[in-house]
């Protein structure tokens, strides 16, 4: 299980937010131009006004049949826990608290981060606070049109920042973000990941996808938000690597 990295949470929960449909706008002509668009679906601006997020749901694994919950913390500019106990599994946590990434789980205990991991986990705290995600891909490209379920999507190739490939789908109407294909660093290699988001929702003028379905390694794992708090207290010593 620690193949799941919890990109829903840690990339798609990045408060990817909605824009209502914008028909009279002339139709991108480039992949800056849709993630632009994007960015203001995003709710960039508002997002500004958030200096903390606290949110809190559920996880599951239909095929093994385990479940679990999870709460995540982000605090701006670039911090990040994630705190998950799973069925038969036990309690995850992954945390960056500005400088240092870190990881605790029953399979590998305790342990800090270190090249493409570390640069994966602080995008995740940076993009998570900002909600921005131009600010994580590397020349971006609008290589055409796909579906995505009934949707029309824009397909925009890029590189991550830790130089793993990603592949977006950005709803041509909504803007909003439909599909995320990428790799992930994790101790036994890089992982492919496809990650689905749904159900978007408006917290305090931002729209949340309230269920994100990543596949990785032909293992499904859905993540159903419950709840999402900002701007409440959270201490710092929380981001902070653990001693044990």
């Amino acid at each position: 299980m620690h193949t799941m990295r919890f990109w829903a949470l840690a990339v798609g929960v990045v408060s990817l937010l909605a824009l209502q449909p914008t028909a009279q706008q002339a139709k991108p002509r480039n992949a800056q131009q849709v993630l632009d668009r994007m960015a203001q679906a995003m709710g960039v601006a508002q997002a500004a006004k958030i200096r903390t997020i606290q949110m809190t749901g559920t996880v599951q694994y239909p095929t093994q049949g385990m479940q679990g919950r999870y709460e995540a913390f982000y605090k701006a500019p670039n911090k990040f826990l994630l705190k998950a106990t799973i069925q038969g599994i036990g309690e995850i946590q992954q945390g960056y608290d500005g400088k240092v990434g870190w990881e605790k789980n029953p399979m590998l205990g305790l342990r800090e981060l270190k090249g493409a991991e570390l640069e994966q986990i602080r995008m995740s705290a940076e993009s998570g606070a900002q909600n921005d995600i131009r600010k994580t891909l590397r020349n971006p490209t609008l290589t055409g049109q796909e579906k995505v379920g009934n949707r029309n999507a824009y397909v925009i190739t890029a590189q991550s920042r830790w130089g793993g490939p990603v592949r977006i789908y950005v709803d041509s109407q909504r803007y909003l973000l439909l599909r995320m294909d990428t790799e992930a660093a994790a101790p036994g290699g890089k992982l492919s990941i496809s990650i689905f988001f749904d159900d978007y929702r408006k917290v305090d003028g931002i729209m949340y996808p309230f269920i994100t379905r990543q596949f990785t390694a032909g293992v499904e794992a859905v993540t159903k938000v419950e709840r999402v708090r900002h701007n409440v207290a959270i201490d710092d010593a929380i981001f902070r690597k653990p001693k044990s």
